[in-house]
C-alpha cells in the first residue's frame, strides 16, 4: 500500500545523504543505524565538495554583485542572512562528524522503541507531512522572489549561483527536519503511554470498586504494578533520549537558532520594505505578492518547528496530571502498587529540560 510519509521520509533520508549531512546508513527494514566504508568515502567527499563550493561562492558574480550594489540596510542584511546560513552550515557538517556514534546510537535506540510500539509510525504522519510542505512552499517562494529580484542583472552564471546557493542553505532545512523527526518519535511515544497510563487508572478505579476474593485481588494489582513500571521505564528512556539529542544537537542547534532569529526580523523588514517600495513603483507588486506568500510559509514553518518542542513538554505535564489522580485511589489496594506510584511521581516531578543554544533551556516544571 502507497504510503506518502513514508515515501518523504525516504526521500528526506536520500536527500541528507546525498548532501553528505548524514555518514551512515539506514536500514529501513529494520530501522538500524550503521556505519560503512561506502557512507563514510561519499559523505567525505560530499562535504568537500560543499566546501569547495563555499569558496566559489565567496568570490561568484551573485556576491560580487550583491557586495558592490549593497548601500542600504535590507541589501546589507540579505548579505548577513546568507553569510550566517552558510556559517551554519559549515559547522553544522563538521559536528556531524564527532556526533556520529552518538546519533547512531540515538537512532537505534528510537528504532527499538518503535519496534515495541509499532503503532507511533502512523501518529507522526500529520506532523511530518505539514513540516514538509511547509519547508517546500517557503523554499520554492523564496527561490523564486530572489530571481526576480536579482532579474535586471540577471546571467546564467548567476542564476546558477543563485540555485547553488540554495542548495546550500537548503541544508540547513534538512538539519532542521533530523532535530524535529527525533522530537516528534518522542511526543508520539509520550502519548501512548498516557494512554496506558489512563488505562491503568481506570483498571485499579475499578478494581477498587468492585468487591472480590483478596487473592484475585492482589493477583490483579500485581499485574498493573508491573504495567505502570513498564511505563515508568519507557518514560525514563524518553527522557534520557532527550537529553541526548540536546547535548548531540547543541552546535546545530546553536546555528539553527542563530539562523532563525536573523531570518525572522529579515523578513519583517523586507515585508515592510516591500510594501513601501510597492506604493513607489506600481510594477512591483508582483514581488509583493511573492514576499507576501515567502513570509507566510517561513512563519509558518518557524511556528511549526517551535511548537514540536512545546508539544514534549505539554504531554510530560499530561503526564503527571495522570499520576496526580493516583493518589484519589483507596490506600488499601496494594502496597507494591502504591510504592510504585510514589515513587515514580518523585520522579517524575524533576523538571524536564529541553535544552536550546546549551545555554537556552525550555523546561517543564510542576
Amino acid at each position: 500500500m502507497f504510503d506518502p510519509v513514508k515515501v518523504i521520509l525516504r526521500l528526506v533520508y536520500f536527500y541528507s545523504r546525498l548532501l553528505g549531512v548524514l555518514n551512515f546508513e539506514i536500514d529501513f527494514r529494520t530501522g538500524r543505524s550503521r556505519i560503512t566504508r561506502r557512507a563514510s568515502i561519499y559523505a567525505a567527499v560530499a562535504n568537500v565538495i560543499i566546501f569547495s563550493q563555499l569558496i566559489l561562492l565567496s568570490n561568484s558574480e551573485l556576491m560580487h554583485t550583491m557586495w558592490l550594489k549593497a548601500g542600504v540596510l535590507h541589501e546589507y542584511l540579505y548579505l548577513v542572512i546568507h553569510t550566517t546560513r552558510l556559517s551554519c552550515v559549515t559547522a553544522t557538517l563538521l559536528s556531524r562528524w564527532w556526533q556520529r556514534p552518538h546519533l547512531i546510537e540515538l537512532i537505534n535506540a528510537l528504532s527499538r522503541l518503535a519496534f515495541r510500539r509499532p503503532e507511533v509510525t502512523r501518529m507522526w504522519r500529520f506532523r511530518v507531512a505539514i513540516k514538509c510542505l511547509s519547508i517546500l512552499f517557503s523554499e520554492v517562494f523564496q527561490v523564486i522572489l530572489t530571481l526576480v529580484v536579482f532579474q535586471s542583472v540577471m546571467t546564467i552564471y548567476m542564476a546558477v549561483s543563485i540555485l547553488m546557493l540554495y542548495m546550500l542553505t537548503a541544508l540547513v532545512n534538512v538539519i532542521i527536519s533530523h532535530i524535529y523527526f527525533i522530537n516528534v518519535n518522542v511526543y508520539c511515544h509520550y502519548c501512548l503511554l498516557n494512554q496506558d497510563l489512563r488505562a491503568v487508572l481506570v483498571a485499579a478505579r475499578s478494581l477498587e470498586a468492585e468487591p472480590g476474593l483478596r487473592i484475585t485481588r492482589m493477583s490483579r494489582c500485581f499485574t498493573l504494578t508491573e504495567q505502570l513500571e513498564d511505563i515508568a521505564r519507557t518514560q525514563s528512556q524518553l527522557q534520557n533520549l532527550l537529553q541526548c539529542s540536546s547535548r548531540i544537537f547543541g552546535i546545530q542547534s546553536l546555528c539553527v537558532s542563530a539562523i532563525l532569529y536573523i531570518s525572522v526580523m529579515a523578513t519583517i523588514y523586507f515585508t515592510i520594505v516591500g510594501f513601501n517600495v510597492t506604493k513607489a513603483f506600481p510594477s512591483w507588486k508582483y514581488v509583493n505578492m511573492l514576499l507576501f506568500c515567502e513570509t507566510v510559509f517561513y512563519f509558518a514553518d518557524v511556528l511549526i518547528t517551535m511548537d514540536n518542542l512545546y508539544i514534549v513538554l505539554d504531554v510530560h505535564g499530561e503526564m503527571l496530571n495522570l499520576l496526580q489522580q493516583f493518589s484519589t485511589l483507596a490506600p488499601s489496594l496494594d502496597s507494591r502498587f502504591e510504592m510504585a506510584i510514589t515513587y515514580w511521581f518523585r520522579e517524575l516531578r524533576n523538571e524536564l529540560r529541553i535544552e536550546l543554544m546549551s545555554s537556552c533551556e525550555l523546561i517543564r516544571k510542576q
